[in-house]
């Protein structure tokens, strides 16, 4: 089986819905497509992205979505995370799988700022990782964010996640990253 039909694969069979303490993380579906749209135009929400998704209108956005988020590209799989009463307030996404070494990178974009800094994104982080831990063969999760993100960086250390470098990303203005990861022997993860 090549890379890309195993991720095909774990893209299929991945779940549908997933229920955290707080959140629920659920497949995007078009209808998600106008909240989304405006998520990625905010400027404050993408302050410490440079390399942020952009589209001019949402006649151009729609098939974007549609293709990556709704019917997903076989690398890239994003959930929508909403709140108690099922309100979306942001995105989450695993992609880069390598199965080889056993590792996936995810990514977490809350876009209601009404939300931020309220526990909202360490319980999306927690739900995606126990989902993944579960798939054969991961062992490691891993996550970049800029340096300056400190919200996003405490949301990772809430979700157990630690930070193991510094790094540059060449396609940033030079700025220094920061390296997460949590492994799957960590204890944490699997209180059941």
């Amino acid at each position: 089986m090549t890379e890309t039909q195993r991720n095909k694969t774990a893209g299929q069979a991945q779940a549908n819905f997933l229920p955290g303490d707080r959140i629920y993380l659920r497949r995007p579906t078009i209808n998600d497509a106008e909240r989304i749209f405006h998520w990625e135009r905010d400027d404050e929400v993408w302050r410490y992205d440079l390399h942020r998704p952009f589209s001019n209108s949402m006649a151009q956005f729609l098939p974007v979505f549609e293709r990556n988020y709704v019917r997903g590209n076989g690398r890239q799989f994003w959930f929508i995370i909403e709140d108690e009463k099922h309100i979306p307030i942001g995105t989450i996404t695993y992609f880069n799988i390598d199965y080889r070494l056993g590792q996936v990178e995810i990514g977490l974009g809350l876009g209601d700022k009404n939300r931020w800094g309220k526990g909202y994104g360490p319980d999306a982080i927690r739900t995606l990782v126990k989902y993944l831990f579960s798939l054969p063969g991961l062992t490691r999760i891993y996550a970049e964010t800029a340096l300056a993100n400190h919200p996003s960086r405490r949301a990772f250390a809430k979700a157990n996640f630690v930070e193991v470098n510094q790094i540059y990303d060449p396609r940033s203005s030079g700025e220094p990253w920061v390296l997460l990861e949590i492994r799957k022997q960590r204890k944490d993860y699997f209180r059941e």
